[in-house]
C-alpha cells in the first residue's frame, strides 16, 4: 500500500535485526502508531515469535489494516470470500443505473481528458444512497465506474469477523492502489498535459481484480497468537502497558496532520463521509483525527509526554524517527536527547542505527526541489535513526 514514511526497507536494513533480538526476551509487542501496519504484519507471521500483539492509531483505517492480520490465527478461503462478497457485489453493481451511464461515458471518451473528467464529475453529482464514494470522491480520485464499484463493494462487506476485517482490509488497499494521486489521498492529479496520463492509468485498473489481488496477499497472513487493535491515541494506549512489553514507536514527523494524506481510506474504513470541499475533497476538520505530533508547536511536548508515560511502564522501546529535522520541528537527534532523560539509551553499533533509503514526504520535510523553489520533493533521500530504550535501573 502506498503510506508516507513505509518501514519495509528498514525492515529489511536494520530494525528487522532488532526486532529480531528483543522480541524473544518481550511478553507483549505493542505499536501505539500502526500506520500501514507493516510493522505489526512482520513481527505477527513470524511462526518463532508468537507474541501478543496490541496495534493502536488515531485512523481507523489503519486499525482495521491490523485487525485483519493479527485478529485471526489461521488462513482464509479467498475463493469462498469471493464468491459471497466480489461476485455478489457485481451481480448488484450491474444492475445500477449509475454504472451503466458510467460504461456509457467510457464508451463516449474522445481522449480529451479534461473533457472526460469535467464529464464525470457532473455525473458523480448525481445523487446516490448506496455509499459515499461516488458523491464525496468520483470524477477526482477515482473514475465513476470505480466509484459505484467501491459503493457496491462497500455495502456487502461482510458483517462478521474476520472476513469483516480482512474484506475490509483489501478494500481499503485497493482504494490506494486505484487512487488518481501522487503517491496519497492528500489532493488527486488534475486533468493537465502532464498529469492527465496517470489520471487514465488508474482510472483504468480493475477494482474488483485490485480487490480480489489484495485479498490473495493477505489470506495467508495471519498472527500466531491472537491480538488487539484499537482506534485512540498513543497516550491513552500506553496505561495497558507492562514491564516486560516491547514497544515500537514510530510517531508522526509530518507538520501536516496524517489525515489529511490518508482522508479517502478513513472514509473506506468508516463507511461514511459528510460533506466534502477543496481540490482534495477533504471531509470537514472535525472529521479529521489530529495528533499532537503533527502540530509543531506541541511536538516537543508530545515526545516528552510519550516518553514519561512508556519510562514509567518500565517497557522496552524501539523508537525510529527521521535523524534530520522533520517539518514538525523534531529531529532524530532531538529524540535521542530527550530520551537520554528517561530510559538508558543502548549505545551498541546493533541497537543504534542511521538507516539510509527513501521515503514520500507529502508535507513531511522542509526540502525544495530547488534553492528557490517552493516546491516540495515527494520523495527525498532520508536517514533514519533507531534507538534501542531499555529502562533505567537494568
Amino acid at each position: 500500500m502506498k503510506y508516507m514514511g513505509s518501514k519495509r526497507h528498514m525492515l529489511e536494513n536494520g530494525l528487522g535485526e532488532i526486532l529480531r533480538s528483543q522480541l524473544p526476551h518481550a511478553k507483549r509487542f505493542i505499536d501505539p502508531f500502526a500506520g500501514s501496519g507493516g510493522v505489526i504484519n512482520y513481527v505477527a507471521v513470524e511462526r518463532k515469535f508468537k507474541k501478543p500483539i496490541i496495534a493502536g492509531d488515531l485512523q481507523k483505517y489503519s486499525v482495521v489494516l491490523a485487525r485483519a492480520v493479527i485478529g485471526r490465527t489461521a488462513k482464509v478461503d479467498v475463493e469462498r470470500i469471493k464468491k459471497s462478497w466480489i461476485e455478489l457485489a457485481k451481480k448488484e453493481v450491474e444492475k445500477s443505473t449509475l454504472y451503466i451511464k458510467s460504461e456509457l461515458l467510457d464508451k463516449d471518451y474522445s481522449g480529451d481528458i479534461k473533457k472526460q473528467v469535467m464529464m464525470s464529475r457532473k455525473l458523480c453529482e448525481s445523487p446516490s444512497k448506496t455509499g459515499p464514494i461516488w458523491n464525496a470522491y468520483g470524477g477526482h480520485y477515482f473514475s465513476p465506474k470505480q466509484a459505484i464499484v467501491f459503493d457496491y463493494l462497500l455495502k456487502n462487506i461482510p458483517n462478521s469477523s474476520p472476513n469483516k476485517d480482512i474484506c475490509l482490509a483489501a478494500l481499503i488497499i485497493a482504494a490506494s492502489r486505484c487512487a488518481a494521486a501522487p503517491g496519497h489521498t492528500a489532493q488527486p492529479f488534475q486533468p493537465t498535459k502532464g498529469a492527465g496520463k496517470f489520471i487514465k492509468i488508474s482510472w483504468g485498473i480493475d477494482v474488483f481484480k485490485s480487490c480480489e489481488a489484495a485479498l490473495k496477499e493477505l489470506a495467508p497472513m495471519h498472527a500466531q497468537k491472537k491480538g488487539e487493535a484499537h482506534v485512540m491515541d498513543a497516550e491513552k494506549l500506553i496505561p495497558k502497558l507492562k514491564e516486560g512489553d516491547l514497544v515500537f514507536i514510530d510517531p508522526p514527523y509530518s507538520g501536516v496532520q496524517y489525515s489529511r494524506f490518508y482522508h479517502v481510506l478513513e472514509t473506506i474504513a468508516r463507511g461514511k463521509c459528510g460533506e466534502v470541499s477543496g481540490v482534495g475533497r477533504y471531509p470537514a476538520n472535525n472529521e479529521r483525527p489530529q495528533s499532537k505530533f503533527s502540530n509543531t508547536s506541541q511536538s516537543l511536548k508530545a515526545l516528552d509526554d510519550l516518553l514519561v508515560a512508556l519510562a514509567k511502564r518500565r517497557v522496552m522501546v524501539i523508537f525510529t524517527f527521521p535523524k534530520g529535522k522533520a517539518s514538525n520541528g523534531l529531529s532524530g537527534d532531538k529524540v535521542a536527547e530527550y530520551s537520554q532523560k528517561y530510559f538508558k539509551l543502548s549505545k551498541r553499533r546493533t541497537h543504534r542505527r542511521v538507516i539510509s533509503g527513501k521515503f514520500s514526504t507529502l508535507g513531511g520535510n522542509n526540502k525544495k526541489l530547488q534553492k528557490n523553489s517552493k516546491v516540495k520533493k515527494s520523495r527525498i533521500d532520508s536517514e533514519e535513526l533507531v534507538l534501542l530504550l531499555k529502562p533505567k535501573g537494568k
